[in-house]
């Protein structure tokens, strides 16, 4: 080897041993969920050396989004992306807009006149920036190894501000991640009829804070996630996530992450593997106890709870939950299920106690004849069973 091939070589490792690309090089994608309390902020490095920022929490969060990205070194934001107007996903933005470079900014077509939506704007405005389009269809980024775009929202008449929500797509060489700010349902029902299996992705982030508003069971049969990571408030008042997302993606085999219980997850991929900061959460979901939800009817507003176990087991205290309308039975003190038995509990103008293994929840109606997931929760609020 002459002295010049050998010098040339040695100084493309060093380039690479700092960290700086050389042509040909593919570089890392880093992203960074922020753990921002009940609130959504993502930090994508991209391997080009651009950075992304999907949403910045709440408005009380943009001072801690702002030093995260300066503790990394970053000065310039490329591509700055608000999912939808409410408070704990662009909260921060006007902080970030007023403290860094930046270049496209991204948000749906839809207005909201909260003042948070307002701060947004004339961030924007200082900056003389200009708002492009977030919806189905729009690239931003089309290169050989990297692409990034829009898949949803794909219409522009929703009622909700939810369903406005941007979802964008990264596929970088072999791995794909999936982005799904407050996304419900009806938009996982169009992104599948209009996208079917290029929804595949390996890193799915659950919509609306693990809400059963999101993460169908349809949808993640469409995504197939090896890896789900829900941005979640610490003790929240809204239950999120709820066990029931949580039981879905488990029988699905999909590895979670979750901000409340573990902080900021981080996730690097290099294109052909992912590797993560933490391990992924094991939740126990069902308990030992043998009990199942054996039946829910939703007109007659009755459901049937089965002790499938050879022992006696006390339910006091245990809630029974309308997942849909957000309502709970608490067993009274002293319900007991003896093995192979039934019980009933009943609600409903026409419902009462007729007999010893019927228990009266109340004379309201309690489920949602359009589909109402019930969830039966231990003493110790441990899920026990869904149905």
């Amino acid at each position: 080897m002459n002295k010049k091939l050998k010098y040339s070589l040695l100084f493309i490792l060093f380039l690479l041993f700092i960290g700086i690309n050389v042509p040909g090089r593919t570089g890392e994608l880093i992203i960074h969920f922020l753990d921002v309390g009940q609130a959504d902020s993502i930090l994508l490095e991209l391997p080009n050396n651009e950075i992304m920022l999907i949403d910045a929490g709440n408005n009380s969060d943009g001072r801690k989004v702002v030093s995260y990205l300066r503790d990394k070194g970053i000065d310039t934001i490329d591509y700055l992306i608000g999912t939808h107007p409410h408070a704990d996903h662009i909260g921060g933005l006007d902080d970030v807009i007023d403290n860094f470079e930046i270049g496209m900014i991204y948000l749906p077509q839809v207005i909201h006149t909260s003042k948070t939506f307002e701060d947004v704007l004339l961030a924007v405005q200082r900056k003389g920036k200009k708002i492009t389009p977030a919806r189905a269809g729009v690239s931003i980024l089309n290169e050989s190894e990297l692409k990034i775009y829009f898949l949803s929202p794909i219409r522009n008449d929703y009622d909700d501000l939810n369903h406005y929500s941007a979802v964008i797509k990264v596929d970088f060489l072999n791995k794909s991640f999936l982005f799904t700010g407050d996304a419900e349902i009806p938009n996982e029902e169009e992104m599948i009829e209009k996208y079917g299996s290029s929804l595949k992705s390996h890193v799915l982030k659950v919509g609306h804070h693990g809400s059963n508003t999101s993460t169908s069971e349809e949808f993640i049969e469409k995504v197939v996630p090896d890896y789900a990571v829900i941005s979640v408030g610490k003790d929240n008042s809204y239950g999120h996530p709820s066990a029931l997302v949580i039981q879905r993606l488990q029988n699905h085999g999909v590895k979670i992450y979750r901000t409340d219980l573990q902080g900021t997850i981080i996730a690097r991929s290099d294109g052909q593997q992912i590797l993560f900061n933490q391990d992924p959460v094991n939740q126990n979901i069902t308990g030992n106890h043998g009990i199942i939800i054996e039946s829910v009817d939703l007109v007659k507003e009755m459901v049937i709870i089965r002790n499938n176990s050879n022992e006696t087991v006390n339910l006091s205290r245990w809630r029974l939950v309308s997942v849909v309308g957000n309502q709970e039975f608490i067993f009274p003190q002293g319900t007991l299920i003896r093995p192979g038995e039934r019980l009933k509990i009943v609600s409903g103008s026409a419902a009462s106690n007729i007999d010893e293994n019927t228990l009266l929840w109340t004379k309201s109606y309690i489920w949602n004849n359009d589909g109402d997931p019930a969830e039966l929760y231990d003493d110790k609020n441990n899920l026990i069973a869904t149905y």
